[in-house]
């Protein structure tokens, strides 16, 4: 006996940023490594380009940051036996702080789980992943909001992740819309009363809103040049939340979130604060 369960699918237009690890601010995971199911991972993937494909959608490109967001929360479920989109983990608790934390710039992200549960299970991961891939696509495909997320017009990226022990088998697939708009990487010019932080964009757009912890920065204080953002902070001013959000119409979407910590030690300056997550 096999059993397969599936989860009504998780879909989230809320605005992710940028995480930054040290002043040349590298975008990074906090995800910890975890090892999938390469070939579960593998055939999934193909089978949802294929299913977007005969319908005229674009395929989706396979992402790392998302493949290691979807294999932590895989694992989590694996190992604390649940099946749901929210986890206890407060730190990676939704889809939208996992996928945050995994790096990636995006606007819009989707999710979805599912699990298989009896003795076929080692045997067809074995033997025949092909008919255990099968029988999950067919699944979601016949679930309306599983089936949206895989055929949304609008997601660009695809990460899924895989595990299994013994008799359990849990599934994460990742989707995500990557933003045009992007923070290449941050540097900070300190000098002995300021510290200037260099925000460089990955290409130049205008309609760009600066927001010190939720307060508009005059656009006369800062340092704007080309696909470059300045933006001037005195030292020993505590924590700032500098969040970089494009114009539209008459209301911003933030894509680029970084805190600073202003005081010593400057090794710290850009730790993101575990206090960012909602």
């Amino acid at each position: 006996m096999i059993f397969f369960a599936f989860i009504t699918s998780i879909s989230l237009t809320e605005i992710r940023v940028s995480t930054f690890s040290d002043t040349t601010a590298r975008l990074v995971s906090i995800h910890p490594e975890i090892a999938g199911i390469d070939t579960i991972e593998a055939l999934i993937f193909k089978s949802t380009n294929e299913e977007r494909q005969k319908r005229g959608l674009n395929s989706l490109t396979l992402d790392e940051r998302l493949q290691v967001a979807a294999r932590q929360h895989a694992n989590d479920m694996l190992m604390k036996r649940y099946l749901s989109h929210d986890s206890e983990d407060e730190v990676n608790k939704t889809p939208l702080r996992r996928i945050y934390n995994s790096g990636l710039p995006v606007l819009g992200i989707g999710e979805n789980v599912a699990e298989n549960i009896g003795s076929a299970v080692p045997l067809l991961l074995k033997t025949n992943p092909d008919t255990l891939v099968k029988l999950i696509m067919e699944g979601w495909m016949k679930s309306p909001l599983h089936k949206k997320n895989i055929l949304d017009p609008d997601f660009t990226h695809m990460g899924i992740g895989s595990v299994a022990r013994g008799e359990m088998h849990k599934v994460t697939q990742n989707f995500a819309d990557e933003s045009d708009f992007a923070v290449d990487s941050v540097l900070a010019k300190v000098e002995l009363k300021k510290i200037l932080v260099l925000f460089y964009l990955s290409s130049f757009v205008s309609d760009v809103g600066v927001f010190d912890n939720g307060k508009p920065v005059e656009e006369d204080s800062l340092y704007i040049h080309s696909g470059q953002i300045g933006v001037p902070l005195f030292r020993d001013s505590s924590l700032h939340k500098i969040e970089l959000c494009l114009r539209e119409h008459t209301y911003y979407s933030c894509t680029g979130r970084l805190f600073v910590h202003t005081g010593p030690p400057l090794e710290s300056i850009f730790q993101p604060s575990s206090s960012s997550y909602k």
